[in-house]
């Protein structure tokens, strides 16, 4: 499963989201949006991360999984 992880000026998560599946209703596809410093990386969840249901457990956890 990908997910957009939202990464502050220090490098920490601040944010994730998950996108299903895309409407055919001609709308745009959104999603989080980087401000000054900031940055946007879509990444594929690993899996031992599926089923974490705390948002600071996952934004800490994820650190390790993101490109530099």
């Amino acid at each position: 499963m990908k997910i957009t992880v939202l990464i502050d000026k220090t490098g920490k998560v601040v944010g994730t989201a998950h996108f299903g599946i895309k409407s055919s209703s001609g709308s745009g596809d959104g999603g989080p949006v980087a401000g000054p410093g900031e940055n946007v990386q879509v990444i594929d969840l690993p899996t031992e991360l599926e089923k974490v249901q705390d948002a600071t457990e996952l934004h800490r956890k994820l650190q390790r999984h993101l490109r530099k």
